[in-house]
């Protein structure tokens, strides 16, 4: 997709990416990855050389289910988008780490929202950002085979640029700049329109593919698959009761002493990797959402209001009230909008420091599987 999106605009992809430090033959393989700091070099080359800084829109036309591997294939036989877009969350890692997605329900709409490991080395350039949202747009409403669904906003992390006629004419929805997470938003019912190629039995085929896959692509770790599941419950907003250790264990199909022990022979403690992920969807949902102190509590999966007040003490230095006011990009963004122009505003493995890409897609990944080992999979 990547290929074929720089092609269509004339550009010289093999020369681009030897400048990038890119080696065209990893392009388009399966489950092969590279340093997404490499990635942003190749965004950044591109716009130079077509001298076209909107250039990262042009992926929306240049997508189709290999764009995505096996998850593409999970997405596509997935009674609905709802299903699909959760597919997406879960079997996000596929297409590259050093990223997080995050779908979440508000009120009868939901946002897919994405929270990027930041890079020491390098700055992600828009364009980069651009390209992820106007693919996923675009393959979703491959998935229908029309046009829709239609966004019902979109934030962008990156500020304003200073024209943004094409964002208008591609995402015809209120956008906002300078938000605190890059995001869309879809109308829920919209979500809920039963896809064509919707086969429950091929879901399911694809589904273990996909899950052997993470199991590779996580050698296996129980911290890994903790992370993976912790998230998918906080991003499902399931509640109390499906966060203790007990539960996790059993999900695992391990005991409880057999769980505690794995992750203590990789330095960690539940407890601690539990508050780390909520710490990171606390500040999502103070920072992004207007729902109450008490919802958020729930979201987050405590039994009390009280026991979410001092863990946000203990994570931000600050009540989570005075975390929203001081820290919350909502205030900021409904005051920096101008009247008149349409400005409206899964499973994860262990981060490291440096980040890599599938280059076949655009996000960013931290492991790589051998092609040969996927392909043995699917020819079994």
């Amino acid at each position: 997709m990547l290929v074929n999106t720089l092609s269509a605009q004339g550009l010289d992809v093999a020369n681009l990416c030897q400048e990038a430090g890119l080696d065209m033959e990893i392009m388009g393989q399966p489950a092969t990855f590279c340093r997404r700091s490499i990635m942003y070099r190749l965004w950044d080359l591109a716009t130079q050389v077509s001298g076209n800084p909107d250039i990262g829109l042009k992926a929306y036309g240049h997508v189709h289910p290999g764009s995505f591997q096996i998850v593409g294939y999970t997405m596509m036989s997935s009674l609905n988008l709802k299903r699909a877009l959760e597919r997406l969350v879960r079997f996000s890692a596929l297409i590259g780490t050093g990223f997080s997605l995050f779908f979440v329900q508000e009120g009868q709409n939901y946002r897919l929202s994405g929270l990027d490991l930041q890079q020491p080395d390098s700055v992600k350039p828009r364009q980069y950002t651009d390209a992820g949202l106007a693919s996923l747009l675009g393959f979703c409403r491959w998935l229908t085979g029309g046009h829709l669904p239609q966004p019902l906003s979109i934030e962008f992390s990156y500020p304003e640029p200073e024209s943004i006629l094409e964002h208008q004419q591609l995402f015809a929805c209120p956008l906002i700049f300078g938000a605190a997470y890059d995001s869309i938003v879809f109308d829920g019912q919209e979500l809920l329109r039963p896809l064509s190629m919707a086969n429950e039995a091929l879901a399911t085929l694809h589904d273990s593919f996909a899950e052997a896959q993470l199991d590779l692509l996580f050698g296996f770790s129980i911290l890994g698959r903790v992370r993976a599941m912790i998230t998918q419950r906080l991003s499902q907003g399931l509640g109390p009761g499906f966060f203790d250790m007990e539960s996790m264990a059993a999900a695992l199909h391990i005991s409880k002493r057999t769980l505690q022990r794995a992750l203590e022979k990789d330095g960690v403690q539940y407890k601690d990797v539990l508050s780390d992920l909520r710490r990171q969807m606390a500040d999502f949902y103070l920072r992004h959402s207007h729902y109450n102190m008490k919802h958020v509590a729930y979201l987050l999966g405590f039994h009390d209001h009280s026991s979410f007040h001092k863990a946000c003490c203990r994570w931000f230095d600050m009540p989570p009230g005075q975390y929203r006011t001081d820290g919350s990009p909502l205030k900021v963004e409904e005051e920096k909008r101008p009247s008149g122009r349409t400005l409206e505003k899964a499973r994860e493995p262990d981060r490291q420091e440096s980040a890599y890409a599938w280059p076949g897609f655009l996000m960013g990944g931290d492991y790589a599987v051998q092609r040969s080992t996927f392909t043995g999979l699917l020819d079994k």
